[in-house]
């Protein structure tokens, strides 16, 4: 399933199933995730990306900037 967005990405990763043995991070790792993403609050991208490369995620477009 293809995804735009890291913050899209990390949210449809933890709408998954037992995604925290995945991870291998404790199931209120992943609650508590879930919960600042309902709230608004940010999540580090580093943090986002590290979770989604273990998970098994792959980049399909590199970022582009134009400075």
């Amino acid at each position: 399933m293809e995804v735009t967005g890291t913050r899209e990405a990390f949210a449809q990763m933890l709408s998954e199933r037992g995604v925290y043995k995945k991870l291998g991070v404790d199931r209120s790792t992943v609650a508590g995730w879930k919960r600042r993403l309902s709230e608004g609050h940010s999540i580090s991208l580093d943090k986002m990306e590290e979770m989604l490369l273990k998970y098994g995620c792959t980049v399909i477009q590199e970022k582009v900037w134009k400075v």
